[in-house]
């Protein structure tokens, strides 16, 4: 395949790439040599101290063992890419008919931003997590064998605000899965395991965005969990903005078998309270609960978040790079483009809808940079100079 070629079927997959929930993204291209086989019954990696030996709790199960809990289970989660920060990346979690697993899949890009995320909706009411120890998967990356070229974060709320912190702990699947191919060897064989990882509420730290937050209080589950997520992501979880170096963007899927709690058996069993599916609030209803001041800047952030002017700019980027064009020759290139699917006059009249409505983002954004963003950031520079000087704590941005 030439280069033009190449680059053609790349600005086609940004420009076209879907955002459905219940329509996930396809790679263009996966290497033969990367399939993997899937498991079916969980060995365990631990963290830490973990002791082999524990209790599992599971909450949303996509085995097959009760179909109607497991299209539940699925229909809890939204995704939460990085289309929040500008990016283009997209990912959906969904069942999977007649298969014992749901699929947690996308495509990740790094232009803009770098992570893929889902998380559960609200629950109705907070999950008791009080006497567990933490959470487990059962899961397996079956799109490639290259799951230590990510990270991977278990990510839990402990209030129903929905802001930018939250807690969250890193987890090593690639090691989970080795064990896992480890002990499938000496036993029965590899189609009969899953990759089993837990991650121990003690490891959780409270972070905002890809950012730790110092001297953040530690997590306690004693008042419930309000959502639990999972990222994968090219952002280590550190003080400052920490990038994995050899992080592998494209097309990743996970299978997901079950999610849980789980507590040591040295534990007294009677300390906990069984756990069972909990109900969600639906979309609708978990954006009446946003906060007021959230519900006024989310209309803004549309504005200039918006996932389709994301994908335009990258495409365009990408022509201009790969294919030596100017503004103008991509323009026509993209008309060019239209023409075959709505005729040349339609795509003229598309195009300039296009044009006018990113000219108006761009005049907008800029206003707002120069009136109101580069002030607030004088003003806080000012405010940590001051803070720094009498010794007092001080937070760091997190643009940063």
């Amino acid at each position: 395949m030439n280069t033009k070629t190449s680059t053609l079927l790349l600005f086609l997959c940004i420009i076209t790439q879907s955002q459905a929930f219940n329509s996930p993204p396809r790679p263009i291209f996966i290497s033969s040599t990367a399939a993997v086989r899937l498991p079916h019954s969980p060995t365990s990696y631990h963290h830490h101290a973990t002791p082999l030996q524990a209790t599992h709790s599971p909450i949303f199960d996509f085995s097959l063992s009760n179909t109607t809990l497991k299209q539940k289970s699925a229909s809890s989660f939204e995704r939460i890419d990085d289309a929040i920060m500008g990016g283009i990346s997209t990912s959906s979690l969904r069942d999977i008919p007649s298969k014992p697993y749901a699929s947690w899949s996308g495509i990740c890009r790094i232009d803009g931003g770098g992570f893929c995320g889902t998380r559960t909706l609200p629950f109705e009411v907070p999950l008791n997590a009080t006497g567990y120890c933490g959470i487990y998967m059962d899961g397996w990356l079956a799109s490639d064998e290259e799951a230590e070229r990510r990270v991977w974060k278990m990510t839990v709320r402990t209030d129903g605000s929905r802001g930018e912190q939250v807690y969250q702990a890193q987890f090593d699947l690639g090691k989970a899965m080795k064990v896992a191919i480890e002990n499938s060897s000496s036993s029965s064989g590899m189609d009969e395991k899953w990759a089993r990882v837990h991650v121990p509420f003690d490891d959780f730290q409270l972070v905002r965005g890809p950012r730790l937050v110092p001297d953040g209080p530690k997590l306690n589950v004693t008042g419930g969990l309000y959502q639990i997520g999972m990222t994968m992501s090219k952002f280590k979880i550190a003080v400052n903005t920490t990038e994995l170096e050899n992080f592998r963007p494209g097309y990743f899927d996970v299978h997901i078998r079950q999610m849980g709690f789980y507590k040591d058996d040295d534990n007294d069993a009677s300390s906990v309270e069984a756990v069972t599916l909990p109900d969600t609030l639906t979309e609708e209803e978990a954006a009446k609960k946003r906060p007021l001041v959230l519900k006024m800047l989310l209309p803004v952030a549309k504005i200039f978040f918006s996932e389709q002017a994301n994908r335009r700019r990258s495409a365009m980027k990408l022509l201009q790079q790969k294919r030596s064009m100017n503004r103008a020759e991509a323009i026509m290139f993209g008309v060019r483009l239209r023409r075959g699917s709505m005729g040349m006059i339609p795509s003229i009249f598309k195009t300039l809808s296009i044009l006018s409505i990113d000219s108006f983002r761009s005049v907008i954004g800029t206003a707002l940079r120069v009136g109101l963003v580069y002030p607030l950031r004088l003003v806080g520079a000012a405010v940590r100079l001051v803070k720094k000087a009498l010794g007092m704590k001080v937070k760091v941005p997190l643009r940063e």
